[in-house]
């Protein structure tokens, strides 16, 4: 099967005239950029496409090129009926893979998108063998170096910076173990999870001036494109696990793109563009040649990122040496995992688990509001370990009219809804969206319900409290 699935793969055969593939921002030459989606000649896709990092002999870059390998974005299995694998489609692009690959069809089916048909591809044994060893022991380790630059922060932890590690340190007992199993899942090396460790101190809701959130300091943009949702009910910028996988499959990009760990950290730190256009400007893909520039592209803080990075790992990884405390990465924060099939309040939650809001709402940083997030399928809440079989029989004898209740407010004449969301300090779209509705304008006499809960004070003095109210958001599913 992995002879299969490395057959899908394609080393570049060198052509007197050179494939162009088009794009919005023009023609991109696959000697200056990376190869990074593919498909195969004929048949169907078995199943979603898997990256893999191939290094390829046959590949030459062009001078100053800031890219030392090609991605390969492929089919887990060749496509049915074909007597020899043929590339027909490749994407170029400057940043990162596509998600999914292209049907396979015809070279002529795809011609409408590139300005020349590309070649076919062949791929060599042993290459094939590289591909199966990469993909058995997973991206490499990250070379621990310490220079002059490291050693300075080593000193910086030991003394001045000393109480902020040992708080990182106190809670990389919850956390840590966590973080390097799902790194080390994803086939990346576990030193990774010290990114973390100088980006947040492992605190799951902090927030940057830059508006970077949680432990991994993701800005909005860049969590929805790796499969977080963020929005007025829910963050899973601070959900660690979530949050975790996330990284993962951005560090994978980022290593893809520049086949260096130190690259690729400076990049989780200023973005890829930026790493990019250093190298060309400078001619060198080596991170502390590119840090000890006179002429720098880099900002002080990502040329001192990755030597941070190497101190706090070093120290972490043992700390007795350097003065600090030993910590137990086994203990970890444990939890069970529900499904909760609609917005429920956390109270309710709290007393089917027999625990604590407060509880709750440790395990769960993610949520926003004092419920779950209304239109999530399949959310999975956590809870204390071990406490799932009592929940599930707990919450079958909550009804489902019983699980959630919102204020009712019926509408005045003359009142929007900004005035109504600005007295109950929430928001206009999340009062239109529990109540369905569309437009600015408002009916006199009509009763919606606001996203506070009842037995808040300024429910009891703003409105009508209402014990049992089912969303509209909701009522599908109970039919």
């Amino acid at each position: 099967m992995k002879r299969k699935l490395a057959a899908a793969i394609f080393c570049l055969s060198v052509l007197a005239t050179p494939a162009v593939a088009s794009t919005v921002a023009g023609s991109h030459v696959p000697a200056e950029e990376p190869v990074q989606t593919a498909s195969l000649a004929k048949g169907g896709l078995l199943s979603p496409s898997n990256e893999v990092n191939l290094r390829s002999i046959q590949y030459t870059r062009a001078q100053g090129s800031p890219f030392t390998s090609i991605i390969a974005s492929v089919a887990p299995s060749v496509c049915e009926g074909a007597s020899a694998p043929e590339a027909v489609h490749y994407t170029y692009s400057a940043s990162r893979p596509e998600e999914a690959l292209p049907s396979c069809t015809a070279i002529g089916d795809a011609s409408s998108t590139m300005d020349q048909a590309l070649p076919v591809f062949t791929i060599a044994d042993s290459v094939i063998d590289a591909i199966e060893v990469e993909a058995e022991t997973g991206l490499p380790d990250v070379p621990i170096v310490v220079n002059k630059n490291v050693e300075s922060f080593i000193r910086y932890f030991q003394t001045s910076g000393r109480k902020y590690f040992e708080k990182w340190l106190g809670r990389s007992k919850d956390y840590m173990s966590m973080l390097q199993s799902i790194l080390k899942e994803n086939g990346l090396p576990e030193e990774l999870s010290y990114i973390a460790l100088i980006e947040s101190g492992l605190n799951p809701t902090v927030r940057s001036h830059a508006n970077a959130v949680g432990m991994w300091q993701f800005i909005k943009g860049t969590a929805t494109r790796y499969g977080l949702r963020v929005d007025w009910w829910i963050d899973e910028r601070m959900d660690p696990e979530k949050a975790t996988y996330a990284a993962a499959k951005y560090f994978k990009n980022l290593y893809g793109m520049f086949d260096s760990w130190y690259l690729a950290a400076a990049s989780y730190n200023a973005g890829e563009g930026r790493v990019s256009r250093a190298i060309k400007r400078h001619g060198t893909e080596d991170f502390w040649e590119l840090a000890a520039v006179k002429k720098r592209s880099l900002h002080r803080e990502t040329r001192e990122y990755v030597p941070k990075y190497l101190a706090a790992l070093t120290i972490a990884k043992d700390p007795e040496s350097y003065g600090f405390e030993p910590v137990d990465f086994s203990e970890g924060l444990k939890y069970d995992k529900v499904r909760v099939s609609q917005a429920t309040d956390l109270r309710v939650i709290a007393d089917a688990a027999g625990t604590t809001v407060e509880e709750i709402r440790r395990l769960n940083p993610e949520l926003l509001r004092w419920f779950t997030p209304p239109n999530y399928p399949g959310y999975q809440i956590k809870i204390p370990m071990g406490s799932s079989e009592m929940y599930a029989e707990n919450m079958s004898k909550v009804p489902a009219a019983k699980r959630i209740a919102f204020l009712q407010h019926k509408v005045k004449r003359g009142e929007t809804f900004s005035r109504i969301a600005k007295r109950y300090g929430t928001g206009v779209k999340q009062i239109q969206y529990l109540n369905n509705l569309k437009g600015n304008k408002l009916k006199p006499g009509t009763v919606i319900m606001i996203p506070v809960r009842p037995s808040d004070g300024v429910a009891k003095k703003n409105g009508k409290v209402v014990a049992e109210i089912v969303t509209n958001m909701e009522i599908n599913q109970l039919i």
